[in-house]
């Protein structure tokens, strides 16, 4: 029997590295995903050495988002809505970039760091059983790592680095080259820096769920994922020593060979290091054994807060384990 469709919504996660785009539908089933698309963009390629978007990059982008509204219009979705991260905090002429995109009818909503950890923290609860006490989320992307203990879903405290694999990576080649204790110890600097007055708080947390693009990868690479499977990285556990055996095997084999790994996404392989390590220093610093894999987070947690608003249709926890990314 054909379901009766009563509301359909759409939201574009901007980050650093990867633009998403993800629809879901209300029916008479309740809530599900229609489709999900993800490009390798690299907005924020080149931003720490000039404070810009480069024209390359901002072409790559609109390219993306053209797309994006094709497949919208295919499946005649009117409300959906954009939302970028720290790559559009920071550059000069975000501007630029914004009124181009509204130009081809994407009008983009810049989070700020607070809206960006609560709603990826919000997006990661709806995705792991267990997190009634007190749980941290680690979200680490292309630009930034976010931080965000909780209780259930009751914030406690949060925090937002601006250092993430895009620009980590590229501070470790301008200054040393690519030496993996080197890329660890300069992780670690920043983690001390950033994280380090709320080491006593955030160390309390009983289980910590890492999302963003990296944390998908890290599962993907281990279970050797030919074909990203969302069903099998959402709650994939991994310890830091597997974490910290997976950095090096990573970071000491060349660019050519990281492209070849099954599970990696060629287009993030030069990166993947530095986003490994600053999961496993983050780990390390707050004395925190394991990471729960979540592929929800933050484009999770827009989509359900869109459907909330738009559709005045709650998304339970238990409804929410069923949307796959």
């Amino acid at each position: 029997m054909k379901r009766e469709v009563q509301c359909k919504v759409a939201v574009m996660d901007l980050g650093s590295q990867t633009f998403r785009l993800v629809a879901g539908q209300i029916d008479s089933e309740g809530a599900r995903v229609i489709f999900s698309i993800r490009k390798n963009v690299r907005i924020g390629r080149s931003l720490r050495a000039t404070g810009r978007f480069s024209r390359k990059s901002i072409e790559r982008g609109l390219a993306a988002l053209k797309e994006f509204k094709e497949v919208l219009a295919r499946y005649s979705i009117e409300k959906f809505g954009a939302y970028a991260t720290e790559a559009f905090r920071r550059a000069e002429n975000v501007s630029e970039f914004t009124e181009e995109a509204r130009k081809i009818g994407i009008n983009i909503e810049i989070l700020t760091p607070e809206e960006e950890a609560k709603v990826a923290a919000s997006g990661a609860y709806l995705t792991v059983s267990g997190l009634d006490n007190e749980w941290l989320m680690l979200d680490s992307g292309g630009g930034s790592t976010e931080l965000v203990l909780s209780r259930g879903r009751q914030v406690l405290a949060w925090k937002s680095m601006p250092v993430g694999a895009v620009n980590l990576t590229e501070e470790l080649i301008e200054g040393h080259g690519f030496e993996p204790d080197r890329l660890r110890t300069l992780a670690a600097e920043k983690v001390r820096r950033w994280f380090g007055p709320l080491k006593e708080d955030f160390g309390k947390a009983s289980k910590v769920v890492a999302t963003g693009g990296t944390a998908t990868t890290v599962a993907a690479v281990v279970l050797g994922l030919s074909e990203y499977d969302p069903k099998k990285v959402r709650g994939f556990i991994i310890d830091e020593g597997e974490l910290t055996r997976l950095f090096y095997q990573i970071s000491e084999a060349d660019i050519e060979t990281r492209r070849s790994i099954t599970g990696l996404e060629p287009e993030r392989a030069d990166i993947f290091p530095a986003g490994i390590a600053i999961l496993l220093e983050i780990i390390r610093y707050l004395g925190l054994k394991k990471l729960i894999i979540s592929d929800g987070g933050i484009l999770l947690g827009l989509l359900a807060a869109s459907i909330e608003k738009e559709c005045k249709f709650y998304v339970e926890p238990s409804c929410a384990r069923g949307l796959y990314l």
